[in-house]
């Protein structure tokens, strides 16, 4: 079996949702049949045991593989999607480098269709790693201008480091566009990014509700329906993205 396809999941900004799409894609792949691994890198910030409700279960995280444990060790499975497992981040704070993103992928690569690695907001050392490691890159950012005026920064930092393929998610859109003020438009947006839209995720208290109870999204959350669009994208299948 091929390696699998590594994708990073980045920010500019904290607190944009980039750990929700993580989440969240990562089930929508799962559900659809790809076996998908989510790395969580964000050493001493760890919440993806949370979205996916293995709290009580975490034993491994990556600080032990970066300390050269097992990756396969830390592998915890979702409990309520099949095909969808997560490596947590440490506890505490402790470096991931590009070796040990690079072992894991090669331990675990095979197993799985698709790799997200779930980089810690901002710029620096473990973004710059994991670009080093990742085929394509998802850049998160809500409509706001800080996040992203955030996101045109790091794509620029991307761009840098060699990656050119990057696509742009934004997450907690308003459904009415009058509602992205000081924005006119979601191409303002996009424009705003400098990078290329891939997905829109609506601002959905459902949403915010299943990734902080560690249960599957709704059916009837209206982001369902965004979460599997942008699954099926990012296989390669032309799918509108409609705003109105």
């Amino acid at each position: 079996m091929a390696l699998a396809k590594v994708i990073l999941v980045a920010s500019g900004k904290g607190g944009v949702g980039k750990s929700t799409v993580s989440a969240l894609l990562g089930e929508a792949l799962a559900q659809a049949g790809h076996a998908t691994l989510l790395a969580e890198l964000d050493s001493g910030l760890r919440s993806l045991d949370v979205a996916l409700g293995v709290t009580e279960s975490v034993l491994f995280d990556m600080g032990d593989v970066a300390r050269g444990g097992a990756p396969a060790d830390s592998v915890m499975p979702c409990p309520f999607c099949g095909g969808l497992d997560v490596i947590c981040a440490a506890a505490a704070p402790a470096a991931v480098g590009k070796a040990e993103i690079s072992y894991m992928i090669k331990e675990l690569g095979g197993k799985y269709e698709f790799i997200l690695l779930d980089c810690p907001a901002g710029l620096g050392e473990t973004l710059s790693a994991a670009a080093k490691c990742a085929d394509a890159v998802l850049l998160v950012t809500t409509p706001d201008p800080a996040a992203v005026r955030a996101a045109a920064s790091t794509g620029r930092f991307l761009e840098k480091e060699g990656v050119r393929a990057r696509r742009l998610v934004i997450e907690r859109c308003p459904k009415k566009p009058k509602k992205l003020e000081p924005f006119a438009n979601l191409d303002e947006v996009i424009n705003g990014a400098e990078t290329r839209l891939i997905g829109v995720i609506w601002d959905d208290p459902a949403t915010r509700a299943a990734v902080d109870s560690g249960k599957p999204l709704p059916s009837d959350s209206p982001n369902k329906k965004m979460f599997c669009d942008l699954a099926e994208r990012l296989l390669g299948r032309r799918i509108s993205i409609g705003f109105k």
